[in-house]
């Protein structure tokens, strides 16, 4: 089946020349790619057709032209040309990442941790954008490894995380993690409730304004993170010493979804991705958002259960 796509063609008049700022802002952070002057692509979804009509709209207010067409080809291309437009695009991307990881010095520099926390979420943004993953994201995934390892000293990939958790210091307790949690920071919630601290209560919030009180997970240089090559889901269930063959399928899933390294091969981390994003979409408030994806976890454990 043919990927569709979303085809907006601008001509921007040469005044206010805010206009071309905010414009080409919008597509960059849209993750769109130029065919030619004027002319820019994103593969199809509600969502992005969305972004680009109030592109559109804003261009059109400020008495520029501005036609949005779904088209199911691009002509004279082959879908894998189109798509190596976008891997070009998210390479330089990560290229740029990698490069400002790899000059990220050790925790004796001023301000390391905070420039490392707003690294992983540049990271992330650019993760939503990759929409055919780009091969330059390993780079940057093996250089964000070694930045954590200057700033934080977690161990080496490969290392498994030491020391069993006691489970009875983590009840009743506040857990927090970054805003706007995506697959791993949903599922390692998810296995905190469910299997770790059934009273655990989760807040949102920057590296920097951490309640005092709260446990970190999924954030730069805290002891519930990626420890060398685990996901954060990964780490907690392996600290946790929990035997169960769903939980280790699930461990699979997440770490495919997350950190994109073909690791698993396992054909259930894209679709899990793809609806985690929807409901990121949908759900503004990051405490629906949670628990929404609490009961899809629920529900993927049961059907993992569920077969022979």
């Amino acid at each position: 089946m043919l990927q569709p796509w979303l085809l907006l063609l601008l001509s921007l008049p040469p005044r206010p020349s805010s206009l071309r700022v905010r414009a080409w802002r919008r597509l960059k952070t849209l993750g769109a790619v130029a065919l030619k002057s004027g002319a820019y692509l994103l593969p199809f979804s509600p969502d992005r057709y969305e972004q680009f009509q109030w592109l559109a709209q804003e261009v059109q207010k400020d008495r520029g032209e501005a036609t949005l067409l779904k088209v199911d080809r691009v002509e004279n291309m082959k879908e894998p040309e189109v798509v190596r437009l976008f891997h070009e695009a998210r390479n330089a991307d990560y290229a740029s990442l990698t490069d400002r990881y790899r000059k990220l010095g050790s925790a004796k520099r001023p301000r390391a941790a905070e420039e490392l926390a707003r690294l992983a979420r540049e990271l992330d943004r650019l993760a939503d954008i990759d929409f055919f993953e780009a091969p330059g994201r390993q780079q940057a995934l093996r250089a964000r490894e070694a930045a954590e390892r200057r700033v934080t000293g977690l161990p080496k990939v490969g290392a498994r995380p030491a020391g069993r958790l006691d489970l009875e210091a983590l009840q009743g307790r506040r857990w927090a993690t970054r805003p706007r949690p995506h697959v791993d920071r949903i599922a390692s919630a998810w296995l905190i409730k469910r299997f770790l601290d059934p009273a655990a209560e989760f807040v949102f919030a920057a590296a920097d304004e951490l309640p005092p009180d709260a446990i970190p997970f999924d954030m730069a240089g805290v002891e519930f993170g990626h420890q060398g090559d685990h996901c954060t889901f990964e780490t907690l269930l392996h600290r946790s010493g929990l035997r169960d063959r769903r939980l280790a399928a699930i461990a699979e899933i997440v770490h495919e979804a997350d950190v994109r390294d073909g690791k698993f091969q396992r054909e259930e981390a894209r679709g899990l991705d793809l609806v985690l994003r929807g409901l990121l979409a949908a759900i503004k408030d990051d405490h629906e958002a949670l628990a929404q994806g609490l009961t899809l976890f629920d529900g993927l454990y049961s059907t993992i259960g569920e077969r022979p």
